[in-house]
């Protein structure tokens, strides 16, 4: 500072800023600050700038702290870029509690006061920080309502059209419900790649994926012309994505080979095409070096990213990936607040190892686990238990345990429904599972049950009153509303499934009427179910059109079964079954017999042995067989004797008795 005057300071502060000379703008600021200057607050401001330009984010808040007291003094002259300093620092906290001070109601708020369009152009800059922050942090209603309002009232020409546009219709792009009510105000310019671009995604959201892929294509030529690379890469990544999903495997590795080639090994782009590319890969657990992939993905590139670089929903689906493959790695995961950290929490301690215990042995154990954990339930520990819930079931299906799994279903919606007065999202979950498990069981009877349970739930007064009391930018899925009119629309076919059509009609007619879930009523299969007549007998003659392109015979051609009834069915898998069992046992006793077989040729020279010439005669006629001892003194009649035996019963060779008996008398002497 010696030698230097503060008015020549701030005037070389003034050239050094048009110059673009950010670093010189930032040391000539801190020195301003350090000694002293008549103006602080607007020095502290071109500090901020000078630093948010060099993307120093966290050097600009250690300026915040430092010089504290100027800052508060000055807020209203450096509000701006300090939300955006919070911002880019994804500092949730701190954004909301200065957000607050700024507009304490918010913008739904500032919608509702006096001229609001008036009030909106002095916090114009405010609320694009905010819409960017909301994006960011998974908030796409409020995002899109901001940004809706900027191109509503752009009659001066205040922001960017092509800008708007594209802004309007990213929030779109992730959450595809909204469509249904916020269709975006700016046309498609196909001059402009960036709406294009942004266009695709909406196509792509509303499942329209070769559409999407013209789009892409268009938006990539003009992108090329252009020679921005970063705006390339990106729409070669979606490019790459799109083809990935419509089965084009080579095309879309030729995508990702090519980014890979040309992106910084440590860049986020970099991260997500190396995810994508393994994704192509089948891992097994048993097979595959768990340790080598997760080094391959980088995770700790990845998480030292954090949710700077990424959306909210590439965030989530990051961290998803990472804890499967960290699960079968035999890795403990920790227990955060979401749900699928604590699930995995839960499964880890209580299994001795994920790899090697078999399901069977970890069906029972998390069976158990579950039915402890479902029968102490708390409403503080719902996450974790809905969770356990849903995992042990789809190991208990693993195991064909079935009736364990419904058992275990049934326990949960006994104990949860009770304290429910609206189908929360855990509620509909466990019923759309049970649904499922009934039809497989062939359960007509619980289904028949689970409809009375969950009766009490289906409120048309509350729908009525929300129908009533809406607003242009009512929250679009507050309380989980529309997942929950999903969910009735999914009862109500359930019914018609079960034979009970009245029950039907009358839950789709009412599920009609409300406002903004007509687009949802729009599909062949309402309009179908909705052609009862007023007897509840089906016209057929409204589905002749449905059924008469179907060619029947080529798709029994192709081995498609018709319907049949589930008792059936299931006789059938039953048969199916024992067939199969009768098959392995026959096999498993031929593989013995075989081994038996084996093991005797093994130890026997039968090739070099010589024929017995009596082996056609029985053992007792051979000329080798010799009786027992014992069997010789209990010789009975029939039994068999030795040669000679019978020799002494040949009557031919004994001598006569009577001559023998002549001789003798001749030969007697007489009394003396």
């Amino acid at each position: 500072m010696a030698g230097n005057s503060l008015t020549d300071l701030l005037s070389q502060l003034n050239v050094q800023s048009t110059h673009d000379e950010h670093s010189q703008v930032e040391k000539t600021s801190i020195q301003l600050l350090e000694n002293g200057c008549t103006n602080p607050g607007t020095v502290l401001k071109y500090c901020l700038v000078a630093l948010i330009k060099q993307d120093k984010y966290n050097q600009a808040l250690s300026i915040l702290e430092k010089y504290d007291s100027i800052a508060t003094e000055h807020t209203n002259q450096i509000r701006l870029e300090k939300l955006y300093i919070f911002y880019k620092l994804n500092n949730v906290t701190k954004f909301k509690k200065f957000y607050d001070s700024i507009i304490p109601d918010g913008f739904l708020g500032l919608l509702n006061k006096k001229n609001p369009a008036s009030r909106m152009e002095k916090l114009r800059g405010i609320l694009h920080v905010r819409a960017q922050f909301c994006y960011k942090n998974g908030d796409m209603e409020e995002a899109y309502r901001i940004y809706h309002h900027f191109s509503i009232n752009n009659v001066s020409g205040t922001d960017d059209t092509t800008e708007l546009a594209c802004n309007e219709r990213v929030p779109l792009t992730v959450e595809s419900d909204m469509l249904m009510n916020y269709p975006p105000v700016n046309e498609l310019n196909e001059e402009s790649y960036d709406i294009l671009f942004n266009e695709s995604l909406l196509l792509f959201a509303k499942d329209e994926t070769m559409n999407s892929l013209t789009l892409l294509q268009k938006a990539h030529n003009l992108a090329k012309t252009s020679g921005y690379q970063d705006d390339i890469n990106t729409l070669e990544l979606q490019l790459a994505y799109v083809h990935q999903l419509l089965g084009n495997t080579s095309d879309s590795k030729e995508y990702l080979n090519s980014l890979i080639k040309r992106l910084d090994v440590g860049s986020p782009m970099y991260v997500l095409v190396k995810n994508n590319l393994l994704a192509f890969q089948d891992f097994s657990k048993y097979k595959d070096n768990i340790n080598l992939i997760l080094r391959e993905l980088n995770t700790k590139k990845i998480n030292s990213l954090n949710l700077q670089n990424f959306t909210h929903d590439q965030w989530n689906k990051l961290q998803s990936n990472i804890m499967f493959l960290q699960l079968y790695n035999n890795v403990s995961i920790p227990s955060k607040s979401g749900c699928l950290s604590s699930t995995l929490h839960n499964y880890t301690n209580n299994v001795d190892n994920v790899i090697i215990e078999p399901y069977r042995s970890q069906a029972k154990k998390l069976y158990h686990l579950a039915i402890k954990s479902v029968s102490s339930y708390s409403s503080g520990s719902k996450n974790s238990i809905i969770g356990l819930v849903l995992l042990a079931t789809q190991v208990l299906v693993v195991e064909n345990q079935w009736d364990n799994a419904i058992r275990l279903c049934e326990l949960y919606c006994n104990r949860i429904l009770p304290s429910c007065k609206r189908a929360s999202d855990d509620i509909t979950t466990i019923v759309y599972v049970l649904f499922e498990l009934y039809r497989h069981e062939g359960r007509s009877h619980s289904k028949l049950q689970l409809f009375k349970k969950i009766a009490p739930l289906y409120s048309f007064q509350t729908f009525q009153g929300i129908r009533k009391n809406i607003r242009p930018f009512l929250r679009f899925d507050e309380d989980g509303l529309i997942n929950e009119l999903r969910f009735w629309k999914h009862v109500a076919f359930q019914y018609l499934a079960a034979g009970k059509p009245k029950q039907t009609k009358e839950m789709l007619e009412s599920l009609e009427k409300i406002f903004y879930f007509r687009k949802y009523m729009q599909d062949k299969n309402v309009r179908y179910a909705l052609g009862y007549t007023q007897s509840y007998k089906f016209e057929y003659s409204s589905v002749s059109n449905l059924i008469a392109p179907i060619d029947v015979s080529s798709l029994i051609d192709k081995g498609i079964k018709p319907f049949e009834s589930n008792s059936n069915k299931i006789q059938s898998s039953t048969v199916t079954a024992k067939r199969i069992m009768k098959n392995k046992l026959q096999a498993k006793k031929q593989k013995k017999k075989q081994a038996r077989l084996q093991k005797f040729l093994a130890t026997h020279d039968v090739a070099n042995k010589t024929v017995d010439p009596e082996r056609w005669l029985p053992l007792k006629d051979r000329s080798t067989y010799r009786p027992k001892k014992k069997q010789l003194a209990k010789q009975t009649q029939g039994g068999a004797m030795n040669k000679q035996s019978e020799q002494a019963l040949d009557i031919s060779k004994k001598q006569n008795k009577g001559s023998n008996n002549n001789n003798k008398k001749k030969n007697r002497k007489g009394r003396k």
